[in-house]
């Protein structure tokens, strides 16, 4: 109840303007939850804590005790990813960091499972609910999109393409952040 009496107290006292969009991880204290649903269905993500620097969160498809266990990632303090591994043990990493929630121009190096090096260029800028992105690899634009932001910085609406000539389609609507 106090989690949720936390959550609701920042969710009223947000700014409407982000100033900045980062992702305040370091108020998600093991065992917080983040369920966030879109089209195809609840993702859940949960803090798991800190190793050495980085922020630990595990992904599990759906809600509940029978939500399936799909992977983990770990953030910066700032909320970009700098690694995720699949529920098969299949480690992507990002190098420096992936850049989600660094502003202006990033690049940055895919380092996928087999070991390929792929140079990616993601250019964030802030916006008055949160942020737009654009992201491009070695074919050029490979991703676009936009999130509104609440006052802890996570994702609670947005949009995303995942190639310039797709549809746009809802990719994030939270659903509820408990933390701990």
């Amino acid at each position: 109840m106090r989690a949720l009496t936390l959550v609701l107290a920042l969710f009223f006292t947000a700014n409407t303007v982000h100033a900045d969009i980062a992702w305040q991880v370091d108020r998600f204290g093991p065992g917080s939850v983040m369920v966030m649903k879109d089209r195809s269905g609840a993702m859940t993500h949960v803090a798991r804590g800190t190793e050495g620097n980085l922020h630990v969160f595990d992904v599990y498809d759906g809600t509940g005790g029978s939500a399936d266990f799909v992977g983990r990632y770990k953030t910066t303090a700032r909320g970009d990813v700098v690694e995720t591994v699949a529920f098969d043990g299949a480690v992507t990493r990002f190098v420096p960091n992936r850049c989600n929630r660094t502003e202006g121009t990033c690049r940055f190096t895919m380092i996928h499972p087999d070991g390929f090096a792929e140079p990616r260029t993601r250019v964030t800028r802030a916006t008055r609910a949160g942020l737009r992105y654009r992201e491009f690899g070695l074919d050029g634009l490979m991703a676009e999109g936009a999130l509104e932001l609440d006052g802890n910085g996570a994702a609670k609406a947005g949009w995303t393409t995942d190639a310039p000539n797709e549809e746009r389609r809802l990719r994030v609507r939270r659903v509820l952040v408990a933390l701990k």
